[in-house]
């Protein structure tokens, strides 16, 4: 292969066959999602979906309104609160100024975004692996991996990976690295301009996907910074020197840690190499009892039970690049024949490295590796789960795999290739066969939110009332509550963002009188002995907050909290519903349904 080789451009009719086979992938796994783009949404009941739905409307409401569409007071009403660090995804409230509806423009961006992400790993893997069903196995692999499919009803931005394997292309179009130089020499400038803006749409999509981008880069120019094309892996020393660099991260982690240089949680949320071969709960044909016990083994697990221990990438796929690293011969793949295209498997290696902050088997952490100093930081120990670099695994193994296999049955007849390919797709594809996700639909108001959007004012108070963020909580917060607003548009209290400070906290924890015994008796048994606000105290909060109504839910009808906030709103009425839901509103006849 010449030295600067590019990718074998693709015909528009291959293209589109390709993309449209990714598509239907998406469809048929997601379905009946195709039917109901405009009325439903993929999403787990009461969780991060309903906040993420709520940030594509709001995006949109903001922008349209003139307002700063990176702060709102549609929640900590009346102060309002930045949503700069909050998991925001503008990108899709971009798409839902042109769309209008906050469902249909979330379905079509999720369709785009998972049709593109295989999309971009066939036209990457096309440079070095020449077979058709591996080329497009290549691009199923980094587009439906267990990770994102677990993650589409839950976490939409760490699914807008689109952008991944055409910034890939883009730098390696762009630039010439050389060993023991420390700038590359640029060999594209239109290439260069392609890697900003690529990492721009990003930075709209999510920063940890941002962040896989720049550690793509470094780890690449780590390769020739360091001249690890270089080391003889046959002699002794390189191995006693490998030795040595992993002692010396190890010692200086663990004191580091010792003197209580904060690591955001980075080591206590790190991978599990178990983690890799455990299929994930919504597995179609894996999701056996080994795995459901293991998933929720605490003994392995900081977190039993939590999404973010899953880095399944299937059991055919590792096995085969273990059987084409003993294969016997002597075969150099393309990849490693393409000076650019080398460094590709120690990228690989750092990736895993990255999930793996301590190198830990069931539970039990055997070594600090140097990835670790990553988390120890500050601000890149914002990025406080590694299991989610696992997404340029995805990209990378079948690429790295692939181009060895190829590599190694070159006196294959066509025919076997193809057999094996086929062998593999259908093996690959039946392991990451996802169970459909759990739709929701914000179109239909249940009646007691449709009685609080008839009803005049700003904001509503909600019981529970609370204030979360990925780290702490106060109070409780019912998530339904943002998934309904753009419906009843009325202004909340509580909150659940990224990133929230701890003087915010302590401001809402311990503020408003009226406000804080709330907070305390959402936790106290249903019968607690209730004393009244004070009338100046009633005041001070109903000023402050003027909410339209108060909406106390089912679980907490009756209780101690419903009765103290009875008590501050004595001049309202007490509606209740078939559902279990309470709605204190001002004296008057039942509001009407919009």
């Amino acid at each position: 292969m010449e030295k600067h080789a590019m990718p074998r451009l693709a015909g528009w009719g291959a293209l589109l066959a390709v993309a449209f086979s990714y598509s239907a992938v998406f469809l048929a796994w997601t379905w009946p999602l195709g039917t109901q783009l405009a009325t439903a949404f993929p999403a787990v009941a009461d969780h991060d979906g309903y906040m993420q739905i709520w940030s594509v409307w709001h995006f949109r409401e903001m922008l349209l309104s003139g307002h700063n569409p990176f702060y709102s007071d549609w929640l900590l009403y009346p102060e309002g609160a930045s949503l700069l660090m909050t998991t925001y995804t503008p990108i899709i409230g971009l798409l839902n100024v042109l769309v209008g509806n906050e469902m249909l423009a979330l379905n079509l961006m999720l369709l785009g975004q998972y049709t593109l992400s295989g999309v971009g790993a066939w036209l990457l893997v096309r440079r070095w692996v020449r077979q058709p069903l591996l080329q497009w196995l290549a691009g199923f692999v980094f587009a439906f991996s267990p990770y994102k499919m677990l993650r589409l009803p839950e976490h939409y931005d760490l699914v807008l990976t689109a952008t991944v394997p055409f910034f890939v292309l883009a730098f390696l179009r762009a630039f010439e690295f050389r060993a023991g130089r420390l700038w590359p020499l640029v060999r594209s400038w239109g290439a260069v301009a392609a890697c900003l803006g690529l990492g721009l749409l990003t930075l709209f999509s999510d920063y940890y996907i941002t962040f896989a981008l720049l550690y793509f880069s470094l780890g690449y120019a780590l390769w020739f910074w360091l001249r690890l094309g270089e080391i003889n892996w046959r002699q002794w020393r390189s191995w006693l020197v490998l030795a040595g660099i992993l002692l010396v991260s190890h010692i200086a982690l663990r004191l580091l840690r010792l003197a209580g240089v904060p690591d955001n949680g980075g080591f206590w949320w790190g991978g599990d190499v178990v983690s890799y071969f455990m299929p994930p709960p919504n597995s179609y044909w894996l999701d056996v009892a080994w795995a459901q016990r293991l998933f929720i083994n605490a003994g392995v697990y900081t977190m039993p039970g939590s999404i973010e221990n899953i880095m399944f990438l299937g059991f055919a796929l590792p096995l085969l690049g273990l059987a084409v690293c003993c294969w016997p011969g002597k075969q150099v793949s393309t990849r490693q024949q393409d000076p650019q295209g080398r460094p590709l498997a120690w990228v690989l290696l750092f990736s895993v490295m990255l999930t793996l902050p301590a190198l830990r088997i069931f539970g039990k952490s055997l070594v600090n590796l140097p990835t670790g100093f990553l988390h120890l930081i500050p601000f890149f120990n914002n990025i406080r789960c590694p299991t989610r670099w696992v997404l340029l695994v995805s990209l990378l193994l079948p690429l790295v795999v692939f181009a060895a296999l190829e590599a190694r049955w070159t006196h294959w007849q066509p025919r076997w290739q193809w057999v094996l390919s086929a062998v593999l797709l259908v093996a690959v594809s039946g392991e990451y066969w996802p169970v459909a996700p759990p739709l929701a639909s914000s179109a239909a108001l249940p009646p007691a939110f449709r009685a609080v959007a008839a009803l005049p004012g700003k904001a509503l108070l909600t019981i529970p009332v609370g204030l979360v963020d990925g780290k702490k909580q106060v109070g409780k917060v019912e998530l339904v509550n943002f998934l309904y607003q753009p419906h009843y548009r009325k202004k909340l209290l509580s909150a659940y963002l990224s990133r929230i400070p701890d003087a915010r906290f302590e401001a809402f924890e311990r503020g408003d009188s009226v406000l804080r015994m709330l907070l305390r008796l959402q936790q106290a048994p249903a019968d607690t002995t209730v004393r009244p606000p004070s009338v100046a105290a009633a005041r001070a909060f109903r000023q402050h907050f003027q909410p339209a109504a108060v909406l106390i839910s089912p679980d907490w009808r009756g209780g101690a909290a419903h009765r103290y906030i009875r008590a501050a709103f004595p001049d309202f009425t007490e509606e209740h519903f078939a559902d279990g839901y309470v709605l204190l509103r001002p004296n008057g006849p039942p509001a009407s349904s919009p």
